[in-house]
């Protein structure tokens, strides 16, 4: 990236708008009493897993552009909020109303840090490379694994079942075994939990 900004102090507009990332609650909850995680700590946690499960990857990949896609690949819910995987109404426009809040948040960035960003939350949605593809599963592990541990026991009110939680998953069979494996265990286990009905 060329370096033609000429202070770190015009950044700070953009690091302020980050700070919306914060407020945007998600679907899973988290060990504090119940509250609803935020998408800030969705990608943190997506950072630190994607370091420890790269092994089970069977393609050489880039951590750093890994890295940047998993932070920045949620941005776009600053200004469009977040949309549930089994939104199906929602995830048909989900992808031009985090496009245009993507546009606006990473437009108080310079030229080339804008076009950096952009570049890397389009590689990221596209899944066009290993790193996206890679980056992808993560981003799927996650829910399901944070759901487990947190959920309680028969907790389930949207009535999903084994069969459509394992169909919105089923991309990552054919990215790795392992991490398929990983992704089966977790369901059996969150349907004898009684989070997914057994259809």
């Amino acid at each position: 990236m060329a370096d033609n900004y000429r202070t770190p102090q015009e950044l700070l507009s953009f690091f302020k708008e980050l700070e919306w990332l914060k407020t945007v609650k998600r679907q899973n909850k988290t060990f504090d009493n119940g509250r609803h995680e935020n998408s800030a700590e969705h990608s943190w946690q997506l950072a630190i897993m994607s370091q420890f499960l790269m092994v089970y990857f069977p393609e050489p990949v880039n951590m750093e552009r890994v890295m940047t896609m998993l932070l920045l690949h949620d941005v776009g819910e600053i200004h469009a909020g977040d949309t549930s995987a089994f939104d199906e109404e929602g995830k048909t426009t989900s992808y031009e109303r985090e496009w245009l809040s993507v546009q606006r948040t990473f437009g108080k960035l310079p030229n080339d840090l804008r076009q950096f960003a952009l570049e890397h939350w389009q590689e990221f949605e596209l899944g066009n490379s290993a790193e996206a593809r890679y980056a992808r599963v993560i981003d799927a592990l996650a829910p399901l694994m944070n759901h487990f541990f947190i959920a309680e026991e028969n907790e389930n009110p949207s009535g999903l079942t084994k069969t459509q939680v394992l169909a919105r998953k089923a991309f990552i069979a054919e990215e790795s075994q392992p991490l398929w494996e990983l992704t089966q265990y977790l369901i059996d286990a969150s349907v004898k939990k009684g989070l997914y009905l057994d259809v």
